[in-house]
């Protein structure tokens, strides 16, 4: 979670639009790791079952109330990986075998007031690697209230996942394939991914995370922002220096100042705490131009700096920085993000990380539809925190899609990753691809 760059809520713009406000301020939408004393949780037998009774529950309110939409996908498909676990030359993992994906986001229909819940399980099957297999649980929620003046709400998400998914983040912006977010894939300027990386020991990590936001425009021309986070991950087991519990807070406040009609700047300050082994403070503030090129898409440009102070060690001042934008057009959709940010991950301390995140959409026609996403990344120790290896990172997807049915897609993925620790004699890399169909009954366009 970046201490810097973090703008709530975090939740993606299409859970809700920002309704009268004026057009420049709205929102587009490892071998041997040394083990600490750890615990083992599993994961309690209530969760799925609550997570299937939210769903019948709202399944019935769909059904007696008109204010009510369901909107459920299914995606089935076959998973091969040669290297799933990422890890070093002589030591991959292949794995091949069923994986499905399934949800269903319940939402009111409400001019003023909305509310919407997902509730998705996604799990593979490896025949020939069953210690492999994996069932992972995400539930995201957000309610957001609107006036002409005002906007307010709050997100929450619940993740359960196996850390290969967590520690090796792909392009999505969202949650998983077909998720409306989970919390980590970021919006535009927000790159809130934690991973670190290590993923060479099989463990789970539950994340829960909520995100309050309120805004109000004092006049035409002004709006005061003010934004909070809660962040906390907990693992199964403990590594030192991979995979530590950890919890992120902090809050920010920001005037904004309505330069043209589609022209901002705003003006934030921030705060937040980040508690694991060591307890880490951070202080800092950051000046954004934003200009809305139309109604859905937008471009920034964002610099600031902030100061870290650890509870053990000096003080670190760092710049923070960002550059991209959103654009949508008839046939094509592309996102672009170049951030350079201070904050925590989940190998229990707090890096510098350089990161650019590309997405883009193109419809072919009206039945097909081609994606081409990267994301890259460096990550390097602060001055007065513990030693962290310079780590480098990237992931890049090739995928197409051609839709059948209105209802039914199929779909072919290809998937690139790369790692390299400056402490290991080597970097690792994997290619993997992913063919299945896709089942989305309420589909409308």
């Amino acid at each position: 979670m970046s201490y810097s760059t973090l703008s709530l809520p975090l939740i993606s713009r299409r859970h809700g639009s920002r309704g009268n406000a004026p057009a420049a301020f709205r929102r587009v939408p490892r071998r041997v790791l040394v083990r600490s004393q750890g615990r083992t949780r599993a994961c309690t037998g209530a969760l799925p079952r609550w997570l299937a009774g939210a769903s019948a529950l709202l399944a019935a309110c769909g059904v007696s109330a008109a204010n009510w939409e369901v909107e459920p996908r299914a995606e089935l498909g076959y998973r091969y990986d040669d290297n799933y676990r990422l890890d070093l030359p002589g030591e991959e993992v292949d794995v091949s075998g069923a994986e499905a994906n399934v949800l269903a986001q319940f939402r009111t229909i409400d001019p003023r007031t909305n509310f919407q819940i997902t509730p998705q399980i996604r799990s593979t099957y490896f025949p020939d690697e069953r210690q492999e297999d994996s069932t992972d649980y995400f539930l995201s929620a957000l309610l957001s209230d609107e006036t002409p003046r005002r906007r307010m709400g709050i997100g929450a998400d619940f993740s359960r996942q196996d850390v290969v998914r967590t520690e090796t983040p792909g392009i999505d912006l969202g949650g998983p394939a077909g998720a409306p977010a989970d919390g980590l894939g970021g919006e535009l300027g927000n790159p809130t991914t934690v991973d670190g990386g290590r993923t060479f020991q099989r463990n789970r990590r539950d994340l829960i995370r909520i995100a309050p936001y309120w805004s109000h425009d004092l006049s035409q021309r002004h709006r005061l922002e003010l934004d909070a986070y809660y962040l906390q991950a907990d693992f199964d087991d403990q590594f030192a220096g991979a995979q530590q519990d950890f919890k992120d807070f902090g809050a920010a406040a920001g005037l904004g100042f309505l330069l043209s009609e589609r022209t901002s700047l705003t003006v934030r300050a921030r705060a937040s705490q980040y508690q694991t082994s060591f307890d880490t403070d951070a202080y800092g503030g950051e000046i954004e131009w934003g200009r809305a090129v139309s109604e859905n898409s937008r471009m920034y440009v964002r610099v600031g700096a902030q100061q870290t102070k650890p509870e053990r060690g000096e003080s670190d001042t760092n710049v923070v920085a960002g550059l991209g934008g959103r654009w949508v057009g008839q046939r094509n959709t592309m996102f672009l993000d170049l951030t350079r940010t201070v904050g925590p991950i989940s190998a229990g301390t707090i890096v510098e990380r350089y990161q650019l995140r590309l997405r883009i959409d193109h419809d072919i026609s009206q039945r097909v539809s081609l994606l081409l996403g990267a994301r890259v990344s460096r990550d390097e120790g602060i001055e007065g925190v513990a030693s962290y290896p310079r780590r480098e990172y990237a992931t890049a997807d090739l995928g197409l899609q051609w839709r059948v049915l209105r209802s039914v897609a199929l779909t072919a993925r290809y998937n690139y990753r790369w790692q390299e620790y400056a402490d290991e004699p080597s970097d690792a890399s994997a290619n993997g691809f992913l063919i299945g169909v896709i089942y989305e009954p309420k589909r409308r366009d």
